[in-house]
């Protein structure tokens, strides 16, 4: 072959190269969001069982164990290693005596990251989301004329190149209701 001729291939094969694009590595995902209690029974807590809304009031001590289980999952064919998942906390607050549509969503009151080691290819983990100090924000809300109507969770696993943005981001909301 001349080396016009390879010149031509080559330049043939990149051309159609370009035209596809590039495989986009599998990126880990949040699959879900679910949130467990522990409460005291007498002197002992009770083991950790599903929730779907939180009895807790500003005027009692709330002493019940809250956790939110982080389902994460890993499509690629490699271990992904050294994820950290940055969550925020928020209490959705309304004034005492208010129609409930005038409740609004405070600012964050918690901040936190928890570090996930690895997660096998193709496999999902649960992180565990443990610390909310909801029981110090109840206790501020005291003598305000405030309460809370709902907490909720704001979960991202740290962006990496190539990420997209719906899957690596969730919200989960719980219902507070009065005790």
């Amino acid at each position: 072959m001349s080396i016009n001729r390879i010149t031509a291939f080559f330049a043939a094969v990149l051309a159609l190269a370009a035209a596809f694009p590039a495989a986009v590595p599998a990126q880990t995902e949040i699959v879900t969001v679910n949130w467990e209690i522990s409460k005291m029974q007498g002197k002992n807590r009770t083991a950790y069982a599903p929730v779907t809304e939180l009895r807790a009031a500003p005027e009692l001590k709330f002493s019940d164990y809250l956790r939110a289980l982080v389902t994460l999952r890993n499509p690629s064919a490699r271990t992904v290693e050294g994820l950290v998942l940055r969550y925020a906390l928020r209490l959705r607050l309304n004034r005492q005596g208010d129609a409930p549509e005038k409740a609004f969503w405070g600012v964050p009151f918690y901040v936190e990251e928890v570090r996930v080691s690895k997660i096998n290819p193709g496999a999902e983990r649960q992180a565990k989301v443990l610390n909310f100090e909801l029981s110090e924000q109840l206790r501020k809300l005291r003598n305000t004329g405030f309460l809370p109507e709902a907490l909720k969770l704001e979960v991202m696993i740290c962006p990496r190149q190539g990420d997209e943005p719906a899957s690596i981001v969730r919200e989960a909301v719980i219902d507070i209701r009065k005790p």
